[in-house]
């Protein structure tokens, strides 16, 4: 039965192989047609032997292989045969090596047109290391030439081009201001004006007498200055001399004042001034005046002799009174101070307290009560020192109080455009008054009249000089002049037309009885834009307090004044507003003054606001430099004719008329020098052409590299993505078809299982282990 049983399986085995081997000798066909279109896998090439299945009964599977494969190479050898024979010998060459990426590199090495990198491939194995060593210090130094290179260009220097333009350039804007900004006659009708003005007054009077007392000092100096002044604003005066006391009567009186020093005492309009000592002064009671001031502990109760009708004695303690005086037995009561030695009839009534405004008398025991404020300490006078800076900080006081007038107010307390433009033209032709200027009300200046100011006309000279420019008589009523103006004349501003003139900053000063000539040079500047710069002809910040006329000095104040008005809640007077809604800062107040005063300081002015703002410089600008000239005006053979004001005392002398003109008018002449500009364009001082240039030098300087290298390179890099991409391809196939071959076998051994069996049927034990054995035997090739 175990003999028949073997000769069995055996026939079943050789009948099973028959009728399998066409349909295996089929597939084998298939097989070796695709392989003749289709290149053979990595593996197959690189591993020519397969390993064989383990040997399960009837006919090996490794010889049915071994003779599919022998089929299938026999073709593929042919078709490779007839391909590689149209071929030439590198083209067989790449295609024998291009299986790996490290065979890629070398053929790359081989073929290569950079220098240094075939000897890495070619040298032997010690110089295959010297070289790449050699090729990688180059590399090193080829970045770092790269690294400097690179921060040259990202540096954006500029180089300034100068072109000179022989062209008669378009003339700038003029803006003319009186260095007086306001009508002292009409300022003093405001009470608060006035009132900053006496408190002025009494400051500079305290340091000019404090002066007058130093070693070296002459106090008749110092009071006959003083009493020109007072003449002029009908003010205190010193009763030094016989002018003095004629028609004088001089009583005593308290006053309450401000003492530097037991000799210097100035009496204080506000009878209710902070910190104020009590005084007791001469009192001219027919003309309201009163002068000198001491303080009480140095007046003492004497008898004089030789007393004037204007109640002035000789003090008989004096050092210059005469015998004859000291010896009159017609004495008198009188009160007498040791400074200057003057002495005053004691009055048969009690002494009273002056009182500018009303006289209204105070008991001598009662002094008048005191009330704590801050309008001096807001002026900001008491701590300073020079006369200089008292009247600065005076006329920065004044800017705040004229601020607070609405404009109409501002602008009829200043000069109108008839009162202060005599004679115009320009071009030897006449100017129009209503059509060539415009005003431009300034917080310092006033009112200020721009020529030229419409951008849509533009004015040309026909010939260079002072002749064929602009020639301004102007005006300036030095009568009427505010006693903190220090200087007499006109402040010039040559601007573009779009912009906005700053008289304070950029103005130049031309003096009374001098013909001032300016002449002009042009200069148009043209700035890159990013990166190399940060200039922009439309960049506007928002707001922005002047309008439409940007300029970046205007940007600066305007970024100052938001400032301002965020921390403070007011706005700086010397500045416009945004809005109506918000106010300037009061000048009274010392909370306003000081929050001014601290933003100032700690900022260090408008223009270190770098952090907080955003200003850029314009892209196309003109730039006006000046040459100054003067000259004396007028002549003395100039006829002036009937142009002096109508003045009795004037109007008919030829020499008062002339001196008139000296002290009070300025002739100005701007026009251009010579009739061409300059034109300054800002250029790249390395531009992206220098660092290509630079580039290229630098890697074939150091590694040999050109345009043409680089293209190698991505062929060399295409060429390793095709074959990662086949080798990816291949693996995804035949993973799939693993697995498609193990579904296939395991259901063919399922089937087998299940059909029926045809012939004798075998002994229950032989067909169970048949089945095993054809089993393992499928399982072992599929899985092989």
């Amino acid at each position: 039965m175990s003999a028949r049983s073997s000769g069995s399986r055996s026939t079943s085995g050789a009948s099973r192989m028959t009728k399998e081997s066409p349909e295996r000798l089929v597939s084998a066909t298939a097989e070796s047609r695709r392989l003749v279109h289709e290149p053979e896998s990595m593996e197959s090439r690189s591993s020519p032997y397969i390993r064989p299945a383990p040997y399960s009964g009837g006919v090996h599977p490794h010889f049915e292989e071994e003779d599919d494969r022998s089929k299938l190479n026999a073709s593929t050898l042919y078709s490779e045969r007839r391909t590689s024979s149209r071929k030439s010998l590198r083209s067989q060459k790449i295609d024998y090596h291009a299986t790996t990426i490290k065979s890629l590199w070398f053929d790359f090495c081989a073929r290569t047109s950079s220098h240094g990198i075939p000897y890495v491939a070619t040298s032997s194995f010690f110089g295959r290391y010297v070289w790449a060593a050699l090729f990688m210090c180059m590399l090193m130094a080829f970045l770092l030439q790269t690294y400097w290179t690179m921060s040259e260009y990202l540096q954006y220097r500029t180089i300034i081009e100068m072109q000179l333009q022989f062209e008669a350039a378009a003339f700038p804007a003029a803006t003319v201001c009186n260095l007086n900004a306001f009508k002292y006659s009409e300022l003093i009708q405001y009470d608060e004006i006035k009132e900053g003005f006496d408190y002025w007054e009494r400051v500079i009077n305290a340091r000019m007498m404090s002066d007058s007392m130093k070693p070296g000092g002459d106090i008749l100096e110092a009071i006959s200055v003083r009493k020109k002044r007072a003449r002029y604003r009908e003010e205190l005066v010193f009763p030094i001399d016989d002018e003095d006391l004629e028609g004088a009567e001089y009583q005593p009186v308290f006053v309450r004042c401000t003492c530097m020093n037991m000799e210097q005492c100035v009496p204080n309009r506000n009878p209710l001034e902070v910190n104020a000592s009590i005084c007791m002064c001469f009192e001219d009671v027919t003309r309201g005046l009163i002068w000198p001031c001491y303080p009480t502990s140095v007046w003492t109760v004497k008898k004089c002799s030789g007393c004037s009708i204007s109640n002035t004695c000789p003090d008989p303690d004096g050092p210059n009174v005469s015998k004859q005086i000291a010896k009159n037995q017609n004495t008198l009561p009188c009160l007498c101070q040791s400074i200057s030695h003057h002495c005053m009839v004691h009055p048969k009534d009690e002494i009273r307290w002056w009182n500018p405004n009303n006289y209204t008398v105070y008991s001598v025991t009662d002094p008048p009560t005191t009330e704590i404020t801050e309008t001096e300490e807001a002026f900001g006078l008491s701590d300073l020192k020079d006369a200089g800076a008292i009247t600065t900080q005076t006329k920065e006081n004044l800017i705040f109080l004229v601020a607070a007038l609405p404009r109409d107010t501002r602008r009829n307390l200043s000069y109108t455009l008839n009162e202060f433009v005599l004679r115009c033209s320009f071009n030897s032709k006449d100017c129009s008054m209503e059509r060539d200027f415009k005003l431009h009300i300034d917080p310092e200046y006033g009112n200020c009249y721009t020529f030229n100011f419409n951008d849509s006309v533009e004015l040309k000279n026909s010939r260079a000089g002072p002749m064929y420019g602009l020639r301004l008589l102007l005006n300036v009523h030095q009568s009427d002049y505010m006693p903190t103006t220090e200087a007499a004349g006109v402040r010039l501003v040559v601007h573009e037309q779009d912009q906005e003139p700053f008289p304070d900053t950029f103005g130049y000063s031309a003096p009374t009885g001098f013909i001032s000539s300016f002449g002009l040079k042009t200069k148009e500047l043209h700035r890159l834009s990013a990166p190399w710069g940060n200039c922009s002809d439309t960049f506007r910040p928002v707001p922005y307090i002047y309008n439409e006329h940007y300029s970046p000095e205007g940007c600066h104040r305007n970024c100052f004044q938001l400032k301002v008005l965020e921390i403070c809640g007011c706005g700086d007077p010397r500045f416009p507003l945004p809005t109506e809604e918000h106010r300037h800062c009061n000048a009274k107040s010392r909370t306003d003054r000081q929050c001014l005063s601290n933003l100032t300081s700690d900022s260090g002015g408008y223009h270190h606001l770098h952090e907080q703002c955003e200003c850029r410089q314009p892209c196309h600008e003109k730039v006006f430099e000046t040459a100054y000239s003067a000259s004396a005006w007028p002549s003395i053979n100039f006829k002036i004719g009937t142009d002096c004001p109508a003045v009795s005392d004037i109007f008919n002398d030829t020499e008062a008329c002339t001196e008139y003109y000296r002290q009070n008018t300025a002739y100005i002449e701007i026009y251009y020098e010579q009739l061409n500009f300059e034109s300054l364009k800002e250029t790249a001082g390395y531009t992206l052409v220098n660092l290509f240039s630079d580039f290229g030098g630098n890697i074939g300087l150091w590694i040999g590299f050109s345009v043409i290298t680089f293209a190698e390179f991505f062929e060399l890099f295409c060429e390793i993505g095709k074959l990662m991409y086949i080798k990816g391809v291949i693996y995804v196939q035949k993973k799939i078809q693993r697995k498609e071959y193990k579904s296939s076998s395991l259901m063919h051994i399922d089937f087998l299982q299940r059909s029926p069996r045809k012939g004798p049927q075998p002994e229950p034990g032989e067909d169970e282990v048949s089945t095993n054995e054809s089993t393992k035997e499928l399982m072992s090739k599929s899985f092989n």
